[in-house]
């Protein structure tokens, strides 16, 4: 190994000036931009830095002889990869392109041109710094030394200097990764797809409509969605036997497609008598999968317009109910963070089943009538009591034949009042819980008020729920019971209770979540009820209101009349115990309850006859509570680090101690 004097060596902190010298560069260059003399000083410092340094390192590495001589070589190409990055950055710059004479036909021509000379610019100055640095801390340990070579590894500085490099690749990879998937945006999706088959309610709805639906699907000839909607209607046909499918090309038949006025590729015509409805459905296939998979969904809601006008369902507001999140009672819970107070999945249940949603409170005439347009009114959960008034505008819509949906929450202040004696049952407000069989959510003992049940009647209000397979059930996430109240005369009202908890289940009297055998009882409990009751004709007469009675009013307004023989109507309503269960967080999760809640909403408005479940292949999306989710944060934040860190403590350990057996 030769040695040589160190009188003429590069000093240990020369790297640390070329460090500096960027600094200066970029503070002139980037962020002193228009501060005059200021970025004028800071630049020409950071300039004359970096090529001094390069200076003294070219003589170094000319008169370092060994050992030595491969280091400064090394050290010097990342000194000039360093100015190099420099110049880059420099004829990018609009001044450097002026200096240049540089010019380009069009803005986007010299954008890219700027982009290009930048990035590689970045990369050629990762690829230089960084190994700079590694070499440099591998000869920390020689600064004092009396001579360049002394004590020198050559190797040693390559093997450090090589990590860099490989570093600053990496880095320099996945900006330009990041770069071009920004510039190419396009998506791969690799998720379960299929497309919905017809559901039982389609194909009641079908069935039951009387005269033949004619359905046209204009696409082009050969088309992948036109296949999978041709299947699903297929599919429908075959089981139904009361629809007729066409397929056709707009182009191909102009004449028909100006007449249904089809101007684009991708529309679903539904045709019965004079009425016509219509789905959009993309004819790429990636666009319209999303709409494929749920598209059981929109058939019915077509359908549905065809079978008679649009109805209005009032959900009342201003007591706290769930589907008024401006009314929350505690102030925390907002719809955009508990599921549990979201009704974006009822509000759809409605609208396929052809209702346009309103609001009913005060300001809306709560407190003297309910609208003489009203299809049904729905009280869900509401947290505070409603005024004697409201109460007694309820009472009067339901006894002159109007539907009404109760569904009521243990720790409310509501009271059913004059609905009580109306519809012959009461509700005791004691949670349920079940210590046996309960759907875990929290993680902890309170799980138990998540009770699930498949005690179900053979009642129209839950058509679908009956004809499920044993073992089949819904989920209840807080419900008190119903029971019949002592007085009750059963000679008008005819109630039934067409859900049921399990015999497992105890009302909970001191809230502990556990059963106690000496105060409290297991049993079946009332769940819900539907309470039918005769209205005289008379009484809708003295009201001037019309009575809307059971059965489908085929093309018929919502306030137009069916009446029995004896010139009487009905009156519908259904209580439910639990009113969590018409929550997003219960209703997008459970397909029987959505189908227990339009099953109801069916029977409510005469047309139980459509009763069965829309089918989806939606993917269902996992909920976390706020729990599960700091877990997640803190695993992948710390616990995903400390797993490789450990790996790599583990290898090292492994590698020295075979080190020690092999010596």
């Amino acid at each position: 190994m030769g040695v040589r004097s160190f009188g003429r060596a590069a000093p240990w902190w020369l790297t640390y000036v070329v460090v500096s010298g960027l600094a200066f560069l970029f503070l002139g260059e980037r962020v002193l931009v228009g501060a005059g003399m200021v970025r004028l000083l800071f630049s020409g410092v950071g300039g004359i830095g970096l090529l001094g340094a390069l200076a003294w390192r070219f003589v170094s590495w000319t008169n370092a002889i060994g050992e030595a001589k491969r280091s400064e070589r090394l050290l010097l190409l990342a000194y000039v990869g360093c100015a190099l990055a420099a110049v880059g950055y420099a004829v990018s710059s609009e001044r450097g392109m002026s200096l240049l004479g540089m010019d380009f036909a069009d803005g986007d021509t010299e954008r890219r041109y700027e982009v290009i000379v930048q990035v590689i610019s970045s990369i050629v100055l990762a690829a230089s710094l960084l190994p700079a640095l590694g070499a440099q801390w591998a000869l920390a340990a020689h600064r004092h030394a009396g001579h360049a070579a002394f004590g020198v590894e050559s190797l040693r500085v390559r093997e450090i200097a090589t990590g860099g490099l490989s570093l600053a690749l990496a880095g320099g990879f996945l900006m330009l990764g990041g770069y071009i998937t920004s510039e190419r945006d396009g998506t791969i999706d690799f998720s379960y797809f299929k497309t919905s088959s017809p559901g039982t309610g389609t194909q009641e709805l079908v069935r039951n409509l009387g005269s033949p639906v004619r359905v046209l699907l204009f696409y082009p000839e050969v088309n992948e969605v036109k296949d999978e909607v041709q299947r699903y209607f297929r599919s429908l046909a075959s089981s139904v036997g009361n629809i007729e499918v066409e397929t056709h090309d707009r182009m191909i038949e102009p004449t028909l497609a100006r007449e249904h006025r089809v101007t684009s590729d991708g529309t679903i015509l539904f045709i019965r008598d004079d009425r016509t409805e219509r789905i959009s459905l993309p004819a790429e296939l990636r666009s319209a999968r999303a709409t494929l998979r749920d598209f059981d969904r929109s058939v019915q809601e077509q359908l549905m317009r065809l079978a008679r006008d649009v109805r209005v369902a009032y959900l009342t507001i201003g007591h706290g109910e769930i589907n008024d999140p401006s009314d929350d009672p505690g102030g925390a819970l907002l719809p955009d963070t508990d599921p549990l107070r979201q009704t974006r999945g009822l509000r759809e249940i409605l609208r396929v089943l052809n209702y346009r949603v309103e609001d009913l409170g005060l300001r809306q005439g709560l407190g003297a009538e309910v609208p003489e347009d009203a299809a049904i009114v729905l009280v869900v959960g509401p947290q505070r009591a409603f005024l004697d008034e409201e109460l007694g505008a309820l009472d009067r819509y339901a006894a002159r034949g109007g539907a009404l949906l109760l569904a009521l929450d243990p720790e409310s202040e509501f009271q059913m009042g004059p609905l009580e004696d109306r519809l012959s049952v009461t509700y005791n407000k004691t949670l349920l819980a079940n210590d046996r069989q309960f759907a875990r959510r929290r993680g902890n003992i309170s799980d138990r008020q998540y009770i699930v049940t498949d005690g179900f009647s053979a009642h129209e209000a839950v058509t679908t729920l009956s004809r499920t397979s044993v073992g089949s059930g819904i989920i209840l996430a807080g419900a008190g019971h119903l029971e019949v109240p002592e007085n009750a005369s059963s000679d008008d009202v005819r109630r039934t209770f067409v859900v049921r908890s399990l015999s497992s289940t105890f009302a909970d009297l001191n809230g502990n979540f556990e059963f106690d055998a000496a105060t409290e009882q297991r049993a079946q409990y009332n769940l819900v009820a539907a309470i039918e009751a005769i209205v005289p004709d008379t009484v809708a007469e003295s009201e001037d209101v019309p009575v809307v009675s059971a059965g489908l009013i085929d093309g018929a307004s919502s306030t137009e009349i069916e009446q029995d023989e004896t010139g009487t109507g009905t009156m519908r309503a259904l209580v439910y115990a639990d009113a969590q269960m018409f929550s997003d967080g219960i209703l997008r999760a459970i397909g029987l309850n959505a189908a227990l809640v339009a099953d109801g909403v069916r029977w409510l408005g005469g047309e139980e006859d459509f009763g069965g479940e829309i089918e989806s292949e939606e993917d269902v999306p996992i909920v976390h509570t706020n729990v599960e989710d700091v877990a997640w944060f803190y695993f992948t934040i710390l616990g995903a680090p400390m797993a490789v860190l450990a790996l790599g403590f583990v290898n090292v350990y492994r590698r020295r101690r075979k080190g020690r057996q092999t010596a």
